[in-house]
């Protein structure tokens, strides 16, 4: 990552298919949306680094238990 793609910047786009996708460093929401919908993308939900982050540390927590 260079200095211009923070990891705290990083947006991501859950698909209707359920494929996570990397839209890259946005300021925001919108910028972030305005990309999705610029590359045509089927979205459900778009979260930042930290959200997607949390989601890793939960889905791990779940798996070590099953």
């Amino acid at each position: 990552m260079s200095a211009f793609e923070c990891w705290d910047r990083q947006w991501f786009a859950l698909l209707v298919t359920g494929n996570l996708v990397p839209l890259g460093d946005h300021g925001d929401f919108d910028a972030a949306d305005a990309t999705a919908q610029s590359l045509g993308l089927e979205t459900v939900w778009l979260a930042d680094a930290e959200t997607v982050t949390r989601w890793r540390e939960i889905i791990d927590t779940v798996w070590r238990c099953a």
